[in-house]
């Protein structure tokens, strides 16, 4: 039985990869690095995102003066462009029509998912979004897993019936620490052969064969 469902947000549910990369880009730029082209920042990029910068030749000082607004000022304009993945909208329908909840975990910002939900009307899809408060909690690690353990622990779910889905080993991470099954997108912001080394329960290059997954969950 498939009691929850798990989103990440960046990448998986909103096509937003390359405005990612474009504003990190910028950051790069902007303090002194070198940019990365689409393949080679996919293959790169990790948390914390300061130290990934700083590897690409930024000074550490000079980002710690405001990169986190360089990156969300560059980030906000492009984003307010994107849409969803393929597949997402049937998906999410797919799920509630069988009453099945999903909540949104993200690094990003919780006003600004709630802000793309409303724009993209999906609002009425996701019960919960846990997601950061403040700009730029994920540059100095990663606290997802915490906001999950948190939730699971507050709910009555079964973390062996729930299926997180995202476009990172970090989410893939989460979930086989917390005992959730796992879903991989491939073409977010993480390559390939990054995902399949996190070792996910299933990897699937579209959000349209999402819905065969959440089936054969909730049959078994």
């Amino acid at each position: 039985m498939l009691q929850l469902v798990v989103w990440d947000w960046n990448g998986t549910l909103i096509a937003d990869t390359q405005a990612c990369m474009d504003a990190g880009n910028h950051v790069i730029r902007t303090y002194g690095g070198t940019p990365l082209p689409r393949k080679t920042y996919a293959a790169t990029f990790d948390f914390p995102t300061i130290d990934f910068y700083c590897r690409q030749g930024c000074d550490r000082e000079s980002l710690e003066s405001g990169y986190r607004e360089a990156f969300y000022g560059f980030y906000a304009k492009r984003a307010s462009r994107c849409r969803t993945r393929q597949g997402a909208r049937k998906a999410l329908a797919w799920l509630r029509e069988r009453s099945i909840p999903s909540v949104i975990l993200s690094n990003h910002l919780e006003g600004d998912i709630s802000s793309h939900l409303d724009r993209l009307s999906l609002t009425e899809y996701f019960g919960r979004i846990l997601a950061n408060t403040e700009i730029g909690v994920s540059a100095s690690g990663n606290n997802k897993i915490y906001m999950m353990r948190k939730h699971l622990t507050d709910t009555s779910y079964n973390p062996s019936e729930t299926v997180i889905v995202g476009d990172s080993p970090e989410d893939i991470a989460i979930g086989r620490e917390l005992h959730m099954r796992t879903v991989a997108v491939e073409d977010g912001y993480f390559s390939t052969p990054r995902l399949r080394a996190s070792k996910p329960d299933h990897i699937i290059g579209s959000l349209r064969k999402s819905t065969e997954i959440f089936e054969e969950c909730h049959e078994n």
